[in-house]
């Protein structure tokens, strides 16, 4: 489950937007903007209509004792062609003009949905049923069943589509936009559903479901793709997928995310097939309070996928994957609690808004992780294997829930949470113990450059300008300018390649908080006098076992156009070491509030205490930090005077200078 700390590699993503692209933001690209709102039209369209097919059953009647076994069916049915279909669609998509197969694919569901309810009746009449009564759920299943099929054939076209609309460096933000329309969608069509059966008419609900399908192929029509470009040739039939699946089963990061989602969409399949019965039993409610609460799973899904985008880069992928699986586990965990102590409607509905809130942050980052460490030329194969299982999980889960006939299922549901729950919080804890076990350097290092990565990619807004130059063996000082107390924790951030321990003051490795992070990370207590042999010695001790120092010349904080006057130290420590010297420069920290204006006085009094704000203040601050690693630093022109004064004088010049170069690049 570990990826890798470097910044994501955008070569899949070149390779993803082929043909002419209009160099326009988002919101004024007419192509990208036509085929956002079809897709959300779309997904409306694929929902609404459940509220009806639950109303023709009416299965909030007393006497109906397993609405969850009629839900689980009903999301079964729409979820299986997906399962099913979803590799040869997939194929489709590639061989066929996508715009024309999404078309289609509206325009059927449309035609199909329009004269449903006619469909449905006749066919329940025709099985010796009297008019009027409730439909059974085979036969409530088969437009879900049909919508399915055509969703199958609509998702691959339009995901192959949109990389073809927009600029390479939008294709996140565009799917994180869609992404987020279709959630309201999804919301909207339960909460519209619910209200039009409650209200108006079954007839009315599948009148407005195929206007949908409409709408959505009228704005896709519209759409003027680029001329397709030519396709390299690959594998076909049954030899493509069988490759996916070799390609799958011989990595086994990929396999473990592809696990990890089929857990985790099943164990949501159930916490959605369970809110009826959570409802009608627990809390006494109506058709449209079920749909208000699918709607809170799906707004506690829209709340978390806000979160995540603002949050951007900071979160890494694995450690949202491995967070969110124990904290949705302990909203399920709640949610059993709100059913088995009679907690009452508002507590159901926080539980299931945090299981939403939590719950998306697993499936944003599994697909952001695939996306990472498959090269684009599996990349679609890997994630058509991943639908199939993460479907597969689901189908298994709703298949477990709805396919045996279980006496009284709905008495059970506080259980059925609690098992869920549990396989939640235990893949959590499997996924953190793989990625710490898998560290490069070791649990507690590791640890802390997790936690490290996090915070300087969310409050400083760490940018690393080009590539980090380090070599990934032996030993190397990285020389940089110390503009700030957060230069040494942007500069571990910067480095993907090795962990950098650095020479600290005595002082403050000393206090009891520090003194063990010191020692994981790595760190060398030295002098601040630069007199202290012994801390020397130890510099050069944890260079000649070929690790990495970080080394601020200048000895303490100078403002950024301040003098850059270094010490001989590095000098002395990079000739007697013979270690290879990486310069950098950090940029774009905010200075800290400059305490000395006061008077004397004022200073005498409360010099302990601004000293310390002045420490404190820079780490709750927003900024827009950047790192730029630059070439080795040639220092051979003194060889041979590994113990000569003037010579360590003279190589931390040069090394402060080369540092200064990365200033005035752009």
């Amino acid at each position: 489950m570990s990826d890798a700390t470097s910044p994501r590699s955008e070569a899949g993503y070149a390779a993803a937007s082929l043909g002419a692209v209009a160099d326009v933001p988002l919101y004024r690209n007419r192509n990208f903007v036509l085929l956002w709102l079809a897709y959300g039209v779309s997904a409306f369209g694929d929902h609404v209509s459940e509220m009806a097919l639950l109303k023709m059953q009416d299965a909030l009647d007393p006497s109906v004792t397993d609405v969850t076994r009629r839900n689980a069916i009903m999301l079964f049915a729409f979820m299986a062609p997906f399962f099913c279909f979803g590799p040869i669609f997939g194929w489709l998509a590639d061989r066929l003009p996508r715009r024309a197969i999404m078309v289609a694919a509206d325009l059927i569901r449309a035609v199909v949905i329009l004269e449903m309810f006619a469909i449905l009746t006749g066919i329940h009449e025709r099985l010796g049923h009297a008019p009027g009564a409730p439909l059974t759920v085979g036969v409530a299943i088969l437009p879900l069943a049909l919508l399915g099929v055509f969703a199958a054939m609509f998702s691959p076209a339009r995901l192959s589509l949109l990389p073809t609309l927009v600029r390479t460096d939008q294709l996140i933000r565009a799917n994180a936009c869609t992404a987020g329309l279709g959630m309201i969608a999804s919301i909207a069509s339960f909460l519209v559903g619910a209200m039009l059966v409650e209200r108006y008419s079954v007839r009315a609900n599948f009148v407005l479901d195929a206007a949908t399908f409409l709408v959505s192929a009228a704005l896709v029509f519209a759409v003027r793709p680029p001329a397709a470009v030519h396709r390299a040739p690959g594998e076909h039939g049954l030899r493509a997928v069988t490759e996916s699946f070799r390609y799958v089963r011989t990595h086994r990061r990929v396999f473990e995310v592809i696990l990890v989602s089929t857990v985790f969409w099943a164990g949501a399949s159930v916490v959605r097939s369970i809110i009826p019965a959570l409802v009608k039993d627990v809390f006494g409610g109506t058709y449209e309070q079920i749909g208000l609460f699918q709607g809170l799973l799906g707004v506690g899904l829209l709340v978390g996928s806000v979160v995540l985008t603002l949050l951007g880069s900071a979160l890494r992928s694995e450690l949202a994957i491995s967070w969110c699986l124990k904290l949705t586990g302990l909203a399920g965990l709640f949610l059993t609690a709100v059913v088995l102590l009679a907690w009452g409607r508002v507590a159901g509905a926080a539980a299931i808004f945090m299981v939403g809130f939590f719950g998306s942050g697993i499936g944003v980052s599994v697909n952001a992780l695939l996306q990472r460490i498959v090269p684009d030329s599996h990349r679609g194969r890997v994630f058509g294997v991943n639908d199939m299982f993460s479907i597969a999980g689901l189908l298994g889960a709703t298949g477990a829930l709805g396919i045996p006939d279980w006496p009284e299922i709905d008495k059970h549901i506080s259980w059925i949470t609690a098992i869920v729950s549990v396989a939640l919080i235990g893949t959590g804890v499997w996924t953190t113990r793989v990625r710490l076990r898998r560290g490069r350097h070791g649990t507690w290092l590791t640890f802390w450059r997790n936690l490290n990565g996090f915070y300087c990619a969310w409050m400083p807004r760490l940018r690393r300008i080009g590539r980090c130059t380090i070599p990934v063996e032996g030993p190397v000082i990285v020389a940089a300018n110390h503009n700030s107390v957060l230069d040494p924790f942007v500069l571990t951030a910067g480095s993907s390649i090795r962990s950098i321990g650095y020479m600290i003051a005595k002082e403050y490795a000393a206090l009891p908080l520090v003194r063990g992070m010191c020692r994981a990370i790595e760190a060398v207590p030295v002098s601040r006098s630069g007199n202290d042999t012994a801390s020397i010695k130890a510099a050069l001790r944890h260079l000649s076992n070929g690790k990495v120092l970080g080394i601020f010349p200048t000895g303490r904080i100078v403002p950024r156009l301040g003098p850059q006057e270094p010490r001989e130290g590095v000098g002395m420590l990079a000739l007697r070491s013979g270690a290879t010297v990486i310069p950098a420069y950090i940029d774009g920290l905010r200075p800290a509030y400059d305490w000395t204006s006061g008077t004397a006085a004022q200073r005498s009094r409360w010099a302990n205490l601004l000293d310390v704000l002045s420490m404190i203040l820079p780490f709750f601050q927003r900024h827009h930090a950047t790192v730029r690693f630059g070439p080795p630093v040639d220092l051979s022109a003194f060889a041979g005077r590994e113990k000569d004064r003037d010579a360590y004088a003279e190589a931390s010049a040069r090394i402060m200078d080369a540092i200064l170069v990365l200033r005035g690049q752009p």
